[in-house]
């Protein structure tokens, strides 16, 4: 045997040892788990996840209401009664508000989801169905905002959301400004995730 092979035997024995340690039996034992390097990295692939899917629900958002940026209005509504939904066998909520005080509103009919459309009032006091669905009145918020657009030459309410939901209105800076956030949540949560991998990394070499 030669000593270059002599010499690569050794250098092999030796990774072997560094990988395992031999239990008290005399036998050869599973390298244990690098438990603070493997919870930092799934730590930072968690927190990656959750802002990643934040970021995609809202630019599904902002595409959502991209089609409403300065065509709609909105409005604040309160929590009335619930009614049957039109397709499913859930509720929707009742909601009593008040028409903006803009005469293109009474340039077409306006259809509540509650009664045939007729032509309002600007600024009157009306009561609408919301979009939301669910099984008891506690699934509705109390306070809520409608947004209303020309739909198919009726006005109607197109979506209800948590009060504030809307701001003072869907425009294109709104679009835009939620269009922002998803791209800073996306790099956000990918930044998470690489970073969380490279200190795991960096913590096992410290330790091993």
């Amino acid at each position: 045997m030669t000593e270059e092979t002599t010499d690569r035997q050794d250098t092999f024995f030796a990774f072997d040892d560094e990988q395992e340690e031999p239990d008290e039996r005399g036998g050869r034992a599973r390298r244990s788990i690098a438990w603070k390097p493997t919870a930092v990295g799934l730590l930072g692939l968690l927190l990656g996840l959750v802002l990643v899917v934040s970021a995609a629900l809202a630019w599904d958002d902002s595409r959502r209401l991209a089609g409403y940026a300065d065509r709609s209005w909105v409005i604040s509504g309160q929590y009335q009664d619930l009614t049957n939904d039109l397709r499913t066998k859930t509720w929707n909520p009742i909601y009593r508000g008040v028409l903006p005080a803009d005469e293109a509103v009474t340039e077409q009919p306006f259809d509540s989801g509650l009664a045939d459309p007729r032509v309002p009032e600007a600024g009157e006091e009306i009561v609408f169905r919301g979009t939301q669905t669910g099984s008891s009145e506690d699934d509705f918020h109390q306070e809520a905002d409608a947004l209303l657009a020309v739909e198919d030459g009726t006005l109607q309410v197109v979506e209800t959301a948590e009060a504030g939901e809307f701001g003072d209105g869907v425009t294109a800076g709104t679009i835009a400004w939620q269009r922002t956030q998803a791209a800073l949540l996306l790099i956000a949560g990918l930044g998470a995730a690489v970073g969380g991998i490279w200190f795991a990394r960096r913590l096992y070499r410290r330790e091993n």
